[in-house]
């Protein structure tokens, strides 16, 4: 009689399993038969379909935009690559004055003209401190004649070789100083390196010699430059004390100049480099 009470109440519990499985797929097959489920579903749908389509154009906006940046970006690149190809190809370029000489560096230079240094008085007040070097063929402006106190003037260099000292050459006092514009045809840069006879590494010597300026005592400023240690008088130059713009050596003079390295009255170097 227990074993049928048991057997019965499985029974039951099974049937209400069935059941309810049964229910669940009639409610499935009524919603997949109802039109307005199925509207529902479409409508979801298409909203999804737009919010993709949406993104997508939105990417390819985007797609496009970074595709114009590459390609102006690309260009710049190519037109910088070509500016440093050029850049690096130039022949040179850089100038520079040989004082005391008419020819210019062999292997490393090409004349520009040679001529005459020239300049200020040594001993007007007013004067101009340049050293110029003045070409042998003048082209004149067309000008009125106007006072002399409304110029400057200019004048020719010599050497001044005083006691016995022969730094610019025997027999150079007095004499006319010639000189050379110079351009390198391999470097882009050059400089005067005062108390050196040679250049720092990466550079290249053009010349050296005996730096040079006007005297401290005179009335006129002047600058520094470089004479070449072999120095030329200009050829049929008067050889007569004209004065002008003057070339004398110069010496250290110790105190707010360090001694050592630099020593008293001792003459300076000089040496021109290129890079």
């Amino acid at each position: 009689m227990a074993i049928n009470r048991i057997s019965l109440v499985v029974f039951v519990f099974y049937a209400l399993i069935v059941c309810g499985h049964c229910k669940e797929d009639s409610n499935k097959r009524i919603l997949l038969n109802d039109p307005d489920y199925i509207q529902q579903l479409i409508t979801h749908l298409q909203g999804e379909l737009q919010t993709l389509q949406t993104t997508v154009h939105t990417l390819q906006t985007t797609v496009h935009t970074y595709q114009t940046m590459v390609e102006t970006q690309t260009g710049e690149i190519s037109s910088l690559k070509t500016q440093l190809s050029q850049a690096n190809n130039v022949g040179g370029g850089s100038t520079f004055v040989r004082w005391g000489r008419t020819d210019c560096p062999a292997n490393l230079t090409e004349l520009v003209y040679s001529g005459l240094a020239g300049g200020s008085w040594y001993d007007h007040s007013g004067a101009a401190v340049d050293y110029l070097c003045l070409p042998p063929d003048p082209e004149w402006l067309q000008t009125t004649v106007v006072p002399d106190d409304y110029t400057g003037r200019l004048y020719g260099a010599e050497y001044e070789s005083f006691n016995g000292y022969t730094l610019f050459g025997p027999q150079s006092h007095n004499e006319e100083v010639p000189c050379a514009v110079c351009r390198s045809t391999s470097f882009v840069s050059s400089v005067m390196i005062p108390a050196r006879t040679t250049c720092y590494s990466g550079w290249t010597k053009a010349y050296s010699g005996s730096l040079a300026s006007g005297s401290y005592a005179h009335v006129a400023a002047s600058q520094y430059v470089c004479v070449d240690e072999n120095p030329q008088p200009v050829v049929g130059g008067a050889d007569r004390d004209d004065n002008g713009k003057m070339f004398l050596g110069v010496k250290a003079f110790c105190g707010s100049l360090r001694c050592p390295p630099y020593q008293q009255d001792k003459f300076l170097s000089c040496v021109v480099c290129m890079k």
